[in-house]
């Protein structure tokens, strides 16, 4: 039986969640918002994605103030299509949790099941035998087509090492980092454009999976040092500005005092 305390937080919960379905459904409706009513899934996902993007940004700051609103706007995606959705009698958003629901608890058997696993390297591979059984011809085939390049390489060599094809350690992974490296300089000494972008690509692709041994996530990682570039430019652009100098008009000595000045500053 719940705690009183939690059945009452949860209908507090499913309170505020269907008043929310309502002002969606109010937004579209014919004595609504113009501009919410003119929305389509297609113009509605370039939104999605940035809201995705704030809440990524929020979690970096460390901003949790700003997460609690950017996950507002997230969820306010989910709702604007389920919205649509109903308005064609596709599907609703009770579907949607329902759905969602009955795939936690079919994808966790250890934990509303029978089922007993070591940790949580044994809960993935679980998860791929599962996904499997329910009709998965690949492994690779629940990596979107659409992520960015880099989160997909990842991601893939993620799925792979599942099913026990991966390097054996982070040593190994590092070996082949410098063995795509050589092989890159090799391509520019042959001065083969083809070749250069092959190998080019194939370092990227190691490098993104070189993160999961490191256990570092490589969007976050690339995030901020680009961050970290960003930062020492605008410091050096300000720099220059108090010494009545253009950028153009530095040396290459002086960009490289001034670079190391910055990564000191910032």
């Amino acid at each position: 039986m719940a705690h009183p305390l939690y059945t009452q937080s949860m209908t507090l919960t499913g309170k505020k969640f269907e008043d929310l379905v309502a002002i969606m459904a109010k937004l579209r409706s014919p004595d609504g918002c113009p501009w919410d009513r003119e929305q389509t899934y297609r113009t509605i996902t370039p939104h999605t994605l940035e809201e995705a993007h704030e809440v990524v940004e929020a979690i970096d700051r460390e901003d949790f103030p700003g997460l609690c609103e950017e996950l507002g706007d997230l969820l306010l995606q989910v709702l604007f299509y389920a919205q649509m959705a109903t308005e064609e009698k596709r599907f609703s958003i009770d579907e949607v949790i329902d759905a969602i629901s009955k795939k936690l608890i079919h994808r966790h058997p250890h934990v509303f099941g029978d089922t007993k696993v070591a940790d949580s390297e044994e809960v993935l591979k679980q998860w791929e035998h599962l996904k499997q059984a329910e009709g998965k011809k690949s492994v690779l085939g629940g990596v979107p087509k659409a992520l960015p390049a880099l989160l997909k390489a990842y991601r893939i060599g993620e799925k792979t090492s599942r099913v026990g094809f991966d390097w054996s350690d982070a040593e190994g992974i590092l070996e082949k980092v410098e063995e795509e490296t050589r092989e890159l300089y090799e391509a520019r000494e042959q001065k083969d454009k083809a070749a250069i972008d092959h190998e080019y690509g194939d370092l990227l692709f190691t490098l993104a999976n070189c993160g999961r041994f490191l256990e570092l996530d490589p969007e976050g990682s690339l995030r901020r040092a680009t961050e970290r570039f960003e930062n020492r430019f605008k410091w050096m652009e300000e720099e220059a500005t108090r010494q009545n100098r253009t950028l153009k008009s530095l040396s290459p000595e002086e960009w490289n005092q001034l670079w190391d000045e910055a990564k000191q500053k910032t």
